[in-house]
């Protein structure tokens, strides 16, 4: 008689590695203090890495114990298994039998959910432990760290290209082979150039780095168009789409300024009586072009990045924002981006890494690339776009190059998009001046009184994030950076 449910011998091989694994990590977080905590080494940084370090050694025993519970869940289940195969193999009897399957399908369910938390809890620990090594190695080791890495990643990149290919039957667009091909030579030249100079000097072409974001700083509320007394342009008060997307275009003005030196993003945040507070996360675009990996990450490797199917360092950075501004974890979020900050805004309601801690409800989009970001059909998506704006065609349609050579084109999304009438100006080259972020915002507040916009104004997603009562509206801009 075949046996039913867990694969008995291949469980107690998973319950056995995950014990090793534990044991491993234990004595880790065991062997290294001892040679950190003898360092002679004064100072404020001295004491800031030592507290560091008792941080993430509590993140490797949280790892440990975790994989000591994952192995004993996997043990336990093949004890329950051979103990309730033996049972139904001696009765014959079939109901019983189906009730078996029906429980191993869902314990093996809650294993594969706790594995899976396992693994992203192993792999940011191996991650922050791979940064910390590398921060503590001597110049020349550093660099060559740092650059193995990085071509390591896009190696990375081509590998969930394919897993994507094999999980969903659909291959990758020809944007994000294009986009992942030039970040991975790129990468290749950086080693080669840290390699050729001993480690001595790492160009960090188009190397995405680490993500890093400041602090919430207050902004004051009001009127479009004026300053606060710290000379940053207010926030408009989100009584309509246009002055949404006006709250994204003043974000632009944040970079460069103190606290925002890179540049910022801004958090608005909607408390209507009788509802939870409601937060729009304002993402502007493009603020730099060079390929240097500098510490502006809105730069052309962020939108190399976003093209490629990939969560740039850009949109982590906004990610930690939006946890140093203590939004809570069911509170309904509206993500708004213009251009590189559309992708960005696409790109993490796509990451279900993301939407599992943040209750994204909505995003609206300006001036942007959306044909290929899988956003679920849970989230009301709103796509504004110029017609004659060359920006949001640089996905191509989505377009697939097919096993047999032909091509296709489609959406992965349900965004409502909304083609809007090009603005009386002069188009400049290839009609770029209709992708001016401002223009947007005059287009908007044109054509908002009816049609799509209107509707989508409407919708009961939306309605949390709009007022017209300043009283009930607060704002903050936080910096958002990258570290090489």
């Amino acid at each position: 008689m075949s046996l039913y449910g867990m694969d008995v011998e291949g469980g107690r091989r998973l319950s056995k590695e995950f014990a090793r694994s534990s044991q491993r990590l234990l004595d880790l977080s065991g062997n290294l203090t001892p040679l950190i905590t003898g360092v002679d080494w004064h100072g404020d940084d001295g004491k800031r890495f030592t507290q560091e370090w008792m941080a993430y050694r509590s993140q490797l025993i949280a790892a440990g114990h975790a994989l000591a519970a994952a192995s004993s869940a996997v043990q336990r289940n093949v004890d329950e298994q051979m103990a309730a195969s033996t049972t139904a193999a001696g009765s014959g009897n079939p109901p019983v039998l189906d009730r078996l399957l029906d429980a191993a399908v869902g314990e093996a369910g809650d294993l594969w959910d706790a594995s899976g938390k396992v693994t992203s809890l192993l792999a940011g620990t191996a991650s922050t432990m791979w940064n910390l090594a590398q921060d503590l190695a001597p110049l020349p080791v550093g660099n060559l760290m740092d650059a193995e890495e990085n071509r390591a990643s896009r190696l990375g990149d081509f590998v969930n290209m394919g897993w994507g290919w094999l999980t969903s039957g659909e291959p990758p667009s020809i944007t994000q082979l294009v986009s992942n091909g030039v970040l991975f030579v790129a990468a290749t030249l950086n080693t080669a150039a840290t390699v050729t100079s001993f480690g001595f000097h790492n160009p960090h072409l188009m190397d995405d780095g680490r993500a890093v974001a400041g602090e919430p700083i207050p902004l004051s509320v009001g009127k479009p168009g004026t300053a606060d007394v710290n000379g940053r342009p207010v926030t408009p008060v989100p009584s309509t789409i246009s002055s949404v997307l006006a709250a994204t275009d003043a974000a632009y003005a944040d970079a460069g300024i103190a606290g925002t030196e890179d540049t910022g993003i801004r958090i608005t945040t909607v408390d209507k009586p009788g509802s939870p507070p409601a937060y729009i996360i304002s993402i502007p675009g493009t603020t730099r072009w060079m390929p240097d990996g500098a510490a502006n990450p809105t730069d052309l490797t962020g939108n190399l990045e976003l093209a490629g199917g990939n969560l740039s360092t850009a949109a982590q950075a906004v990610r930690i924002a939006m946890e140093k501004a203590g939004i809570p974890q069911d509170a309904p979020v509206m993500l708004s981006g213009h251009s590189q900050g559309g992708m960005i805004a696409t790109a993490l309601a796509s990451d279900s890494s993301f939407t599992d801690r943040c209750n994204v409800t909505n995003v609206v989009t300006y001036g942007s690339p959306v044909d290929s970001a899988p956003i679920p059909a849970s989230i009301d998506v709103l796509a504004l776009q110029h017609a004659g704006d060359p920006v949001p065609q640089v996905d191509l349609a989505d377009a697939t190059l097919l096993p047999g050579g032909s091509i296709t084109t489609s959406r992965d999304n349900n965004a409502l998009v909304v083609t809007l009438p090009n603005p009386d100006i002069d188009p400049g080259f290839a009609g770029i001046s209709y992708h001016d972020s401002y223009r947007y915002v005059d287009s908007v507040a044109q054509q908002e009184a009816g049609g799509p916009i209107a509707q989508y104004s409407q919708k009961e997603s939306t309605q949390q994030f709009l007022t017209s009562d300043a009283g009930q509206v607060s704002s903050t801009v936080s910096n958002i950076s990258r570290k090489q």
